[in-house]
């Protein structure tokens, strides 16, 4: 277990070259990562390496039939792996990047261990300079709260390692999130929005924009 320590730069949080090279090592080599989004800190793993999303189920000890998300550096990323409606162009045009984690119809480009059982996929842009960073580094990554399943959501590293332990193969600390609350799940693969869980965005906020 390693952990490197984010440092401010120009009033945000960034690593350095060599950092997010051994970043995207780790994650090459189909293991797991705990990184700071603006709402909590996330488990990572490649999306596309369906053992190592399975360690992200088996670690957090979540049910398999609630899928994880996917981390995206910016909103032109989404129409890749995602249907977009008028509904979610609002949305995201509103909201995103931020604390929403959007549930879309999934196109043939998404990770399949990400799509749910009814084809669906979440969606993040967080907004966080780490984040991001390492997702245009590496390419498209899992967000999922860094914490066992039912247990409290972390807003700082110390909070996430103390629940994952050594089972993380790296921890990127930098400091506590913005929000220190989940994102917002909602469902706008259809013609009306579905709040599945309200966390910073309030359900009224969604539904009045």
């Amino acid at each position: 277990m390693r952990t490197i320590k984010g440092r401010m730069k120009g009033g945000h949080w960034a690593l350095s070259r060599e950092e997010y090279e051994a970043v995207c090592q780790v994650l090459d080599e189909g293991k797991l990562i705990v990184y700071p989004t603006d709402t909590v800190y996330g488990l990572g793993c490649d999306p596309f390496e369906g053992s190592a999303v399975e360690e992200v189920f088996e670690l957090k000890h979540r049910p398999p039939d609630q899928p994880i998300a996917l981390a995206l550096t910016n909103t032109d990323h989404i129409l890749k792996y995602a249907r977009l409606t008028p509904l979610a162009q609002r949305v995201i045009s509103k909201h995103l990047p931020g604390p929403v984690t959007l549930l879309l119809r999934a196109t043939p480009n998404a990770p399949p261990p990400l799509v749910s059982s009814t084809g669906l996929i979440g969606i993040r842009v967080p907004q966080h300079t780490v984040a991001i960073a390492i997702a245009k580094a590496f390419g498209p990554i899992t967000t999922t709260s860094a914490n066992l399943h039912g247990g409290a959501s972390p807003s700082t590293c110390e909070e996430a390692r103390a629940q994952l332990g050594d089972a993380v193969d790296l921890y990127i600390d930098c400091g506590p999130t913005r929000h220190r609350n989940e994102s917002t799940i909602v469902d706008v693969s259809g013609d009306s929005i579905r709040v599945i869980r309200e966390g910073v965005v309030r359900r009224e906020d969604l539904e009045n924009g």
